[in-house]
């Protein structure tokens, strides 16, 4: 405990001191790449990879997967954080389901079952850690008057904090057998209102360029790298021509590995304005290089087995002596003083045994902490002992339930202490994918690059100089880095927002309430304080009100004076009560070991009352939902809102990309067939909406609670509102700076705002008022069934321009048989503590199985935690399905010096 103290303080002291430097201070090279160092050892990131059971999923199976979590300073499990979230997102961007696991030894293992309410499609695995939350933050593109709908501007900021490099796995769920024991690979995505037809005419084209350093300097030579890609991200071949702003060739060049290339200028000029030419089919493109800079700095580095070299030159800078920092992990592993000679070069040499494995970062800065260049590049240490060297005892073929024995023999050099998951699985329905990276390939270079790196496996299968050239080429197209030099010298603010996450804690932060609008029915005219004036509210038609409309200074937001709150957690017949007072409106506060599901009540008090209140429990008003609270409780929802989009990549179908040379997407209407994979669709104009599968289905307690700790409501309900907060909550803006359309729905019944010839507001159902004001009140509802042509993944896709902007249905359904749920005037929450994995079924036919017997077990054997003896050797033991088997085996895992761990099948016959 004295020790984390110590560390934790260490933190607040780095992070007190990563200020923004004062313009006018020159703090020297040896004093910004000292605070690089302490950042480095102080302040180390975390990475996260998930080794799940199999390649490809129906519904109704259950994902088994196992997380290792690695600091990134030394490659070792974590000791920092205890508690890993996994969350199950939908191909659209959805959230299935977040799992929080405790992890007490930097791994932990879990399962997702794909319900029968599932689409098929390519599923999501997201993976952090809470103190990976502090890294790689921005502000996600919106809608500004989207943030008017919040309570305060700092609950809109945190509502849109996105993160650059969260660990993701993508990975094919098919529809579900229709015959047990067979497995068509047949996926029929989600049914859609509105299908686009494929666009014609000159195809957009993606040309980007990285020169080597970073920019192109006038006087020195440019090295340049290029990335060439369609419109749907697919690597494109072509011939690229450089011309000067005099229409000269400069430089002739071609693709050579994934869309990827470099080409070389003998003398940038000041004056030019260089562009590409090139050819895509029957179109020709041009496009600009990026702007000539007057000053600064060009880096080469060429690598062999036992070297890096870099060769520096310079042009108009002030400063004679530079410095060179190598980062891996953000830990330091090389600073050197360089003087620049007479003509404004340097050159340094530094041995490759002395820098980490995987990629390294090199940048060259001035003594007022200016980058001058900066670039990515690989270190390959070639250790024999990333694989299991031997997995004996494999048979060719296995008869039905015949019974399986497995020998696994770890290598010589590595420790019986490896921490290793293994996976054994019916070859027949193996799908390969390009998300198909290992933990050897994660840990080593797709956690330290932007985006996603396809098939990540081919640049490990061989050492020739083809292969480190492409390696290469991946290091020069990378405009991002995962370890921001400026805040870690402390030339830019670093914010730090999470502490490594030790148990579970409970936070959040206390608001002033305000009373709700008078109660109205739809259409009603109503004094708006915000606005002045009385205007018609209605749930989701015409403009929505945001919260400053509504109530504009009846409320600042600010809390004049600390408060007590009180946080009572009841699981069964246990109950435990915790009290804190805020500090500056805040609280933290440690909760009760949890697992599975728990019970929390959330209240905040006048600190003078306090003990009168505690001593009230069943105060008046406690269950009445239309009771106004004291203060306004909120937890924070740290997690993750966006999903990525997919690259093409995502959920192309598999094909050998070395062998094949790829061009643009020709999927046609209707059926389509891609290698053994099946997708049905349907295209071509708007029909009837869907109502078969709903988009989302969440409960609506839950809902209320989300939108009220997001900052679109104070607390309270207001049926008013609510349908336009959940939308917002759930679904997002679109990034549109126009609202969409939104139609309630009342147990499936239409509330219709668009058909003009009915009064705004009024049923076309034949509900009585009597009924549908039912629906005004919590404790009736149960399920809001969530209807919508959006995906999350395509935001900003041209797919919703014009009028295709996608519409939302939220179905109302109240609980069956009049029943009600307990609602409460302060809030209540059901919570979920860590999650509780049952055991994968091994069945055992040692007295042979019973005739008939079905057993249509596609994984085999999934083992989270092998144990191995002090010979480093494990044996397995298990039995086959009901028919004829070959078997794929993988195994992953990481040792005790942070070495990962992969499997290389070596097959011998009994």
């Amino acid at each position: 405990m004295k020790k984390i103290l110590l560390w934790l303080n260490a933190i607040f002291i780095l992070c007190s001191s990563t200020s923004a430097q004062n313009p006018t201070d020159v703090p020297g090279i040896d004093t910004l790449a000292s605070h690089v160092k302490l950042f480095g050892e102080t302040l180390p990131q975390e990475k996260v990879y998930l080794h799940i059971d199999n390649t490809c999923y129906f519904v109704g199976d259950t994902i088994w997967y196992k997380g290792y979590v690695t600091r990134s300073d030394k490659g070792t499990l974590t000791d920092l954080s205890r508690i890993l979230y996994v969350e199950l997102l939908t191909p659209d961007g959805y959230l299935v389901e977040r799992q929080q696991l405790e992890m007490p030894d930097g791994t932990a293992h879990g399962a997702f079952l794909l319900t029968d309410s599932l689409y098929a499609g390519y599923y999501e695995l997201r993976a952090y850690t809470r103190w990976m939350l502090n890294f790689g933050r921005y502000e996600h593109p919106h809608s500004p008057y989207t943030e008017e709908m919040f309570y305060n501007k700092q609950m809109a900021k945190d509502y849109f904090r996105d993160y650059d490099k969260l660990y993701s796995r993508v990975f094919p769920v098919f529809d579900r057998p229709s015959s047990p024991g067979t497995y068509p690979k047949d996926m029929t995505l989600r049914p859609l209102r509105r299908y686009f037809r494929t666009r014609k005419g000159k195809p957009d084209m993606d040309l980007k360029f990285y020169p080597e350093g970073g920019t192109l300097v006038a006087g020195l030579p440019g090295h340049v790298a290029f990335e060439l890609n369609d419109e749907n991200g697919q690597h494109v071949d072509a011939e690229l021509t450089i011309y000067d702003c005099h229409e000269q060739i400069v430089a002739r060049t071609h693709t050579v590995h994934r869309g990827r290339g470099t080409f070389y200028i003998p003398q940038v000029s000041a004056e030019e304005r260089y562009k590409a030419v090139f050819r895509y089919g029957k179109y020709e493109y041009e496009v600009e290089l990026p702007e000539v800079e007057d000053t600064g700095c060009t880096l080469r580095i060429t690598q062999n087995d036992s070297l890096v070299h870099t060769r520096i030159e310079s042009h108009g800078l002030s400063d004679e002596k530079i410095g060179l920092q190598i980062l891996h992990g953000g830990a330091t592993q090389a600073f050197l003083a360089l003087e620049l000679d007479s003509q404004g070069k340097a050159s340094a040499d530094v041995p490759a045994d002395s820098l980490a494995e995987g990629v390294n970062q090199m940048t060259l800065f001035d003594g007022r902490g200016h980058i001058l260049a900066e670039r990515l590049f690989f270190v390959n240490h070639h250790n024999p002992s990333r694989t299991l060297q031997t997995v004996n005892g494999v048979k060719r073929e296995y008869a039905p339930f015949e019974p399986i024995e497995i020998r696994l023999k770890l290598h010589a050099s590595l420790p019986d202490s490896a921490r290793l998951s293994i996976s054994v699985r019916d070859h027949s329905t193996d799908e390969s994918t390009y998300d198909n990276g290992t933990i050897l390939t994660e840990m080593l270079l797709c956690s330290d690059l932007k985006g996603f790196v396809e098939d990540p496996g081919y640049y490990f299968e061989a050492d020739d100089s083809i292969h480190r050239r492409n390696l290469d080429l991946l290091m020069l197209v990378q405009g991002w880095r995962r370890y921001e030099w400026h805040e870690m010298a402390g030339v830019e603010p670093f914010r730090l927002s999470f502490y490594p996450e030790r148990m579970q804690t409970l936070t959040g932060s206390v608001h002033p309430t305000y009373s709700l609008l008078p109660e109205a029915d739809y259409g009603d005219t109503i004094y708006i304080p915000g606005m002045g004036k009385e205007l018609p509210l209605y749930t989701t038609a015409g403009t929505p009100f945001s919260l400053d409309d509504l109530y504009g200074t009846t409320y600042s937001g600010k809390m004049k004076k600390e408060v007590t709150v009180t946080a009572t957690f009841a699981q069964g017949t246990d109950i435990v009560e915790a009290s804190q007072d805020t500090k500056g409106g805040r609280f933290t506060m440690l909760s009760p070991i949890l697992h599975g599901d728990c019970s929390l009540f959330l209240t905040a008090t006048d600190s003078t009352k306090f003990s009168k209140r505690k001593e009230k429990r069943n105060y008046k008003e406690f269950h009445d939902e239309e009771a106004y609270p004291d203060y306004y409780v909120k937890q924070d929802r740290f997690y993750p809102v966006f999903p990525k989009p997919y690259s093409y990549y995502h959920d192309a179908v598999f094909e050998n990309m070395e062998n094949t040379s790829l061009l643009p997407d020709s999927l046609v209407s209707g059926t389509h067939l891609m290698s053994a994979v099946t997708v049905r669709n349907k295209r071509g104009g708007l029909r009837k909406l869907n109502l078969k599968k709903p988009t989302l289905v969440v409960d609506a307690y839950e809902a209320f609670n989300l939108a009220a700790d997001y900052g679109l409501n104070s607390g309270m309900y207001d049926w008013r509102t609510f349908t336009k907060q959940v939308c917002t909550a759930y679904i997002g803006d679109m990034n549109q700076s126009r609202h969409y359309f939104i139609q309630e729905r009342y147990d499936s019944l239409p509330l219709n705002h668009k058909d003009k010839t009915l009064p705004v507001g009024v049923a076309i159902t034949n509900q009585t008022e009597a009924v549908r004001r039912k629906y005004h009140k919590l404790y009736n509802l149960d399920k809001l069934y969530i209807y919508t042509d959006y995906s999350p993944r395509e935001e900003n896709s041209w797919k919703y321009s014009g009028t295709d902007q996608p519409d939302v249905v939220v179905d109302y359904r109240l609980f069956p048989g009049e029943a009600r749920q307990y609602t409460f005037r302060d809030r209540r929450y059901l919570v979920r503590g860590y999650s509780v994995c049952k055991d994968f079924y091994h069945p055992d036919y040692s007295r042979r199985p019973l005739p008939g017997t079905a057993d249509y077990r596609r994984t085999l054997y999934w083992n989270p935690e092998v144990k191995f003896n002090a010979q480093g050797e494990a044996q397995l033991r298990f039995y086959n399905n009901n028919k004829r088997t070959t078997l794929s085996i993988e195994a992953e895992g990481i040792t005790r010096t942070g070495l990962p761990v992969t499997t290389t099948l070596s097959l011998s016959s009994k």
